[in-house]
């Protein structure tokens, strides 16, 4: 059919956006406000908050939701973010957790056993990827924002929430998929799309959690021991059910001691350091640390037993400690 289209804008990527009309004359329509009235569009939320939505949308849209006509008829995927608190020098937690990505013999990234924000993200992008299929989609690219990027679990390729961290040459991007903590490059025109906004992060929160393990040094990937030790963490902790004392935060990642047995065993925190494969920081890295963390007894253990499990490294020179000892690093 013939149909009007004036064009009100343009988006950064090249794509016109405007109104679409039909008919003739008195018979002349608004194709949007139909579609959005029948439940079969929804107005973009981020021209709402920001007051750039026609009125006559949202009121359609309104509508269309008191009356659960068309997508409003289906219950919608959406949790309720519950509230966080930040963690302070005076508390301390203890989680059932799960490793969901290893990026260092003390950096890594885990799932809380049983948080139900995990299985209301999971079914939605289930969901999502049956409604959309696994084509790529227009979408708007820049660091920070929140998207859905395809990911081959194994089994198919799925939609997951990820958060785009920079854009590469020849039409890549590298992402952070904030549900498993896994980061990956991926071409933007095949495996990525936009991501519905009841899916978003202020809706369901992130479900993995960055972390590191307190009091806990290693050497870098590009180092046999820095090597050896992300392998001995993989080793005794991955696709277990750990427990995880939580004693603070630092610059967005969870300090942590991690026991793959009861907190009455030796951590994994204390058996790293035993193999020679992590140590304990230097005396001005040490302090800088315990100020982040809670004052506990709990800390005040861990403490002593990292620094004797490091003597006995360093008398039995394993790891990094088989020429006795490390000076450039030692020094204070």
């Amino acid at each position: 059919r013939q149909v009007e289209i004036v064009c009100t804008g343009v988006t950064q990527g090249g794509v016109m956006t405007g109104d679409l009309f039909v008919g003739q004359g008195a018979q002349r329509r608004n194709y949007c406000a139909e579609l959005v009235a029948s439940g079969l569009a929804t107005v973009d939320q981020r021209k709402i908050d920001y007051g750039e939505a026609p009125q006559v949308l949202i009121a359609a849209q309104t509508a269309a939701q008191g009356n659960k006509l068309g997508i409003w008829s289906i219950k919608q995927v959406v949790k309720e973010q519950p509230k966080t608190k930040s963690f302070s020098k005076a508390e301390e937690q203890l989680l059932d957790i799960q490793i969901s990505e290893i990026r260092s013999g003390n950096h890594f990234f885990y799932r809380t056993v049983g948080d139900e924000s995990a299985s209301v993200i999971d079914d939605g992008m289930k969901i999502f990827t049956e409604q959309n299929g696994t084509k790529g989609a227009p979408c708007e690219i820049k660091v920070g924002k929140l998207v859905a990027a395809l990911f081959n679990d194994g089994s198919s390729n799925s939609w997951y929430r990820a958060k785009v961290l920079e854009k590469g040459e020849k039409g890549k991007v590298k992402v952070l998929f904030v549900d498993h903590g896994n980061a990956a490059t991926v071409a933007l025109a095949t495996h990525l799309r936009p991501l519905d906004v009841t899916l978003g992060t202020d809706q369901i929160p992130a479900v993995a959690k960055e972390a590191v393990l307190a009091l806990t040094k290693v050497r870098p990937l590009e180092e046999d021991d820095g090597i050896d030790a992300a392998r001995m963490f993989q080793g005794t902790a991955w696709g277990k059910d750990l427990k995880a004392r939580v004693h603070g935060e630092s610059e967005g990642q969870v300090v942590v001691t991690v026991y793959d047995g009861d907190v009455d065993s030796p951590s994994i925190n204390e058996k790293l350091t035993k193999a020679g494969l992590a140590r304990v920081p230097n005396r001005s890295e040490m302090y800088a640390a315990l100020d982040r963390m809670a004052n506990s007894d709990s800390i005040a253990k861990l403490l002593k037993d990292l620094k004797k499990a490091q003597e006995k490294a360093r008398s039995t020179r394993q790891g990094m400690w088989i020429y006795g000892e490390i000076p450039e690093e030692d020094e204070d």
